[in-house]
Formats: structure tokens, sequence, C-alpha cells
């Protein structure tokens, strides 16, 4: 898709989702003018400016709106905003890629898709998972029915870092997410953070709807460690069993306060890092992934048994072929880092649903189905009970 002119496009949000998930796709690509940043804390605002080559900054979206003529808007703000910035962008015409969560509240979810149907504009959620190429080949594999019926996913995604945060956090991940654990209006804790990603994968892969849920949450810093300041409201640790409506069974875990090591890279062996690390069961052969930090350019390892798969027998687990990774430095100008982003991808993939004026892959509907999810998740933990989960 080739468009006549250039997208005019502003980012409001400054942080570390914006920096690295979106300001260099921004800048980078060919058929968008990235006209402005803006962020409630100026100096953010001209940093990202600075880096990323934007004329105008702004500290109030309502001005940027007011004086800058924009065709889209991405949104990487604190969750509580979600809402309001992506309705008033909307309502102007303007066409919105939307980090996640969507919003905080089901009902806000629902007043954003009303927004962008009736304005007809684009809404595309910004659950970038979906567009790894190690994740777009499970779907294959699944597909193909390498693995036969598909009956349980699982995920561990940990970090340690509030155990010891002086310690164990890299200076940027604690300076871009520390709101996360204090804010009291952010929506939720870890569960809301990461949940969201891996039930969008799950329903896409299963092609179900998810039926019931039943979680524990703890605070470990807060409630367990007696640091009620740094802990702040939010859980830090959460386990969600699920059941869909096709009668998969999935185990979600996360955390910040404790993690794993990767089976396949042995990832979370030093300090500070994340392990992200899954498996998927199956009637006819099972798939175990992992995956570097979420910021890295590399993509999943994936390891596959199955009956189905025409192989000698006594070969059991492969690897599943995947391009080659790269570690020379990312962003836009080391190409050969960034070929398989996930972030470029789905950058490329929002410019192309503007110009063809089609629904993208992930919309509206499905980041609310995840914030549907997450609601029903904090309400079994509150009540004690398996809870049944409401359609989208």
């Amino acid at each position: 898709m080739t468009t006549t002119q250039k997208i005019k496009t502003a980012m409001v949000g400054c942080g570390g989702a914006a920096w690295v998930g979106h300001l260099p796709w921004l800048w980078d690509h060919p058929e968008i003018d990235l006209v402005a940043t803006c962020a409630l804390d100026e100096e953010q605002a001209k940093s990202a400016a600075t880096r990323w080559n934007a004329s105008q900054i702004y500290t109030d979206y309502q001005s940027l709106l007011a004086q800058e003529d924009l065709d889209a808007l991405v949104i990487a703000t604190p969750p509580q905003t979600h809402a309001e910035f992506a309705i008033a962008a909307a309502n102007r015409g303007l066409h919105v890629l939307l980090e996640k969560p969507m919003a905080t509240t089901v009902e806000d979810c629902r007043a954003v898709i009303h927004a962008a149907e009736k304005n007809q504009t684009i809404l595309m959620l910004s659950h970038e998972k979906r567009f790894n190429p190690g994740f777009e080949k499970i779907k294959e594999i699944i597909n193909d029915g390498m693995l036969g019926r598909v009956f349980y996913l699982v995920i561990h995604w940990s970090a340690a870092v509030r155990l010891d945060p002086d310690q164990l956090c890299p200076p940027d991940y604690r300076a871009s997410y520390q709101w996360r654990w204090t804010d009291p209006d952010a929506g939720g804790g870890i569960l809301m953070d990461h949940l969201p990603h891996y039930l969008d994968l799950w329903r896409w892969w299963t092609d179900s709807e998810l039926e019931s849920v039943s979680t524990e949450l703890l605070n470990v810093r807060g409630d367990l460690m007696g640091d009620q300041q740094l802990g702040g409201p939010h859980e830090d640790f959460a386990t969600v069993l699920m059941r869909f409506k096709n009668d998969t069974i999935g185990f979600f875990e996360t955390g910040n306060a404790g993690r794993g090591i990767s089976p396949i890279q042995q990832i979370g062996s030093g300090r500070g890092e994340w392990s992200e690390y899954g498996m998927i069961y199956g009637t006819r052969g099972h798939l175990v992934f992992d995956l570097l930090p979420w910021d890295s350019p590399e993509l999943p390892r994936i390891m596959v048994f199955s009956l189905e798969q025409r192989q000698p027998e006594y070969r059991g687990w492969f690897q599943v072929e995947l391009p080659d990774p790269w570690r020379s430095p990312g962003g836009p100008a080391a190409p050969k880092s960034n070929a398989h982003n996930s972030f470029k991808r789905q950058m490329d993939h929002f410019v192309t649903c503007i110009g063809d004026k089609r629904s993208p892959l992930v919309s509206g509907r499905d980041g609310l189905a995840t914030v549907i999810a997450c609601d029903a998740a904090y309400r079994s933990f509150k009540t004690d009970q398996k809870v049944r989960v409401e359609s989208a």
C-alpha cells in the first residue's frame, strides 16, 4: 500500500513503551510524518522529539488536538487515560493505535469502540505479540494439525525485580514501570499489565473465547515484605486458571517478585532478567517456546514434539526453523536487526489499514475481550469464586 500523502501522526506518552515500541517505527516508516510528541513531562516530550525528529512538543493532549492537523494518534499513556484520549481522537476523525490494556473498565472500552465506529476511524490495539513471526508460526503449527487437538496452554512470565529494586531493577526499567506499582488509578497490577498479551494470543491460537476464570493474587512487596510505600495497592504476583469455550484449559502465571529459568535459552539466570516461556499440549504433540526480553529484536525459540511430524522416530523434540537472529544494535538504523521486529510489523499493519480502509487484525473488540477477562479475573479473586466470562 502506498499513500499519496504521508500520514500526519503524533505520539502521546513518551515513556518506555513509546520509546522502544512506537517512536522508532513512526520515525522510520516512509509513509508517516511524526508531527509531534506529547507527555506531561516536558523534558520527556522534548527528548523524544529531538531523538525521533518531531517538530512540535506538547504537555497537554487537548492542545495537541486543537493545534495540529493530524491523521492519526498513537497512545502509550497510563491505562486510566486511554479511553479519554482515544475518544477525543476519534471525535476529531483520527485513526488510533492504542496501547494495551485498552482501558481500565469494560464500560470505557465500549465507549472507545462506539466513538471509533461513529466516526468511521481505524481503532487498533497494540497487542504486538500477534505480529511476532514466532507466534505466527505457532498459529500455523496449530492450524496444520501438528499438535492435534490443543487442550492445555501454560505461561510463566516473571522477574524478581520487586524483591530488591535497588539491586535488581535496571535503571530504564524502574523509571518506566515504577508508576505501575504505586499508582492507585492504574486499574490493576501485573495481571492487568501482562494477561492481555497472552489472552489475546490464546484466543487467536485456539479460535475460542474464554468461558471462566479462577484467580489467586499476591502483593509480595507490600503484604509479605511489609513495604506499603513501594508495594503500592496492586498485586505483583498472579495466577489465573482459565477454561475456554472449546474446553481448552489455560494456566497463566506472572509476577515481578520471583522467576524461573527458561527451558531452551536459559533466560532468567541474570540479575534483573525476565523469564518468559510457555507450553502447549495437544492430542498429537507438544510445543515449548521461550523469549528474550520484550525489547529484543530476536525471535522466540520453539521446540516441538509431534506424532504427526514426518521425522525419524528417534528424533523426538526438534527446533522449529525461524529466520536467524541478528545481535547488531537495535533500532531502525540497523535494518537487519529489525526486519522481523513485532512493533515494526505492527506499525506497518496500522499504516496499511489506514490506507486500505480495512479493519485491523487486532481490533477494539479484541481489546475489549481482554479487559473483560481481566475484570473477571479480579472479581474471581475478590469473591473467592470461579467467574464466568461474558462475551465481548
